[in-house]
C-alpha cells in the first residue's frame, strides 16, 4: 500500500496495518478495507475469517454498528476490535492478541466473534 493510501487511515489504523500487511503477523494474510456482505472489514483474514478493526470513534470516526457486529457474527467472522490509543500504547501488545487469536482459530472456519474493547496489557501486566 502506497503512502497515498494510507493517508486516509489514523494514525492507530496505519501502524495496525504496516504490522499486519505483508504476512508479518503469524504468517497471515491480511488485506485492507475489504468488503464483507454488505460491510467493509477494516483488515481481514480470509483463511479463518477474522476482522481486525480499530475503534476510533474517540477521534472523531464512526461509531460502533452492532448490527454491524452481529453480522459479522452470524455470517462466521471474528471480530477483534482495538482501540486506537492501545495500538499506539501497546503495539506489542496488540499483534500478540492478533496473533494468539490466528493460532487458535482452524483454517476457514471463523466461528463466533472474539471481541476486545478494554485496554491492552502492557508488558508489566502481562501482555507483549
Amino acid at each position: 500500500m502506497s503512502d497515498a493510501q494510507e493517508q486516509g487511515m489514523s494514525e492507530g489504523a496505519r501502524r495496525l496495518w504496516r504490522a499486519l500487511r505483508s504476512k508479518k503477523v503469524g504468517g497471515a494474510k491480511f488485506r485492507r478495507d475489504v468488503p464483507v456482505g454488505p460491510y467493509r472489514a477494516g483488515f481481514l483474514c480470509e483463511d479463518v475469517r477474522l476482522v481486525v478493526e480499530v475503534d476510533d470513534a474517540e477521534a472523531g470516526g464512526a461509531p460502533r454498528d452492532p448490527a454491524r457486529d452481529q453480522w459479522f457474527f452470524a455470517n462466521g467472522y471474528r471480530v477483534l476490535l482495538f482501540r486506537a490509543a492501545d495500538i499506539l500504547a501497546n503495539l506489542d501488545g496488540v499483534v500478540s492478541i492478533v496473533e494468539t487469536e490466528l493460532r487458535a482459530a482452524p483454517r476457514n472456519a471463523g466461528a463466533g466473534r472474539a471481541r476486545r474493547t478494554g485496554p491492552v496489557p502492557g508488558p508489566a501486566e502481562g501482555g507483549a
